[in-house]
């Protein structure tokens, strides 16, 4: 069964900023005198493309659950988690909770990667929605958080 993952308001609008910034910035040089090393100005542009689709490639697209797995979405490669392993799940009523990000991306087409919080310890994220959380936690103690937009329904088919 196939689950949406849709951006909430914050992330659409951090997404739509840095767009626009990041477009900026790989543009301004067609602008500008020819007076400046050329290399640079390259290697800036690199850099932040790169960057950009980095965040776009290893975002949460969509979730599934299958007879055996629960698999997240991603251009970059679908990260499955074995249903056998998954020891609890269950909703965050207050939604996603204050964390660090250690290693993440907050807001650019979600918010993914690894953050740190004093009540949950370390989590793996694959969220694109703050306020419909759900964390999986394995029976190895890794605690994974995912947002599907039915979070309800989700809950239920990951449970038969």
């Amino acid at each position: 069964m196939i689950f949406k993952a849709s951006l909430d308001t914050m992330a659409k609008v951090i997404t739509g900023v840095i767009t626009i910034i990041f477009t900026f910035v790989i543009i301004w040089p067609f602008f500008e005198s020819r007076d400046t090393d050329a290399g640079y100005e390259f290697y800036r542009s690199a850099i932040v493309l790169i960057s950009y689709l980095a965040a776009w490639a290893y975002s949460p697209r969509q979730y599934a659950i299958t007879a055996d797995a629960l698999v997240i979405f991603r251009m970059a490669g679908n990260v499955v988690i074995p249903k056998s392993t998954i020891a609890t799940a269950k909703f965050l009523d207050k939604g996603f909770p204050f964390a660090i990000r250690t290693f993440a991306v907050d807001g650019l087409f979600g918010y993914f990667g690894t953050f740190y919080n004093p009540a949950n310890g370390k989590m793996t994220c694959y969220i694109t929605n703050r306020n419909k959380c759900i964390l999986v936690t394995t029976d190895k103690g890794k605690k994974i958080v995912i947002s599907p937009d039915e979070k309800e329904s989700f809950m239920t088919a990951l449970q038969q």
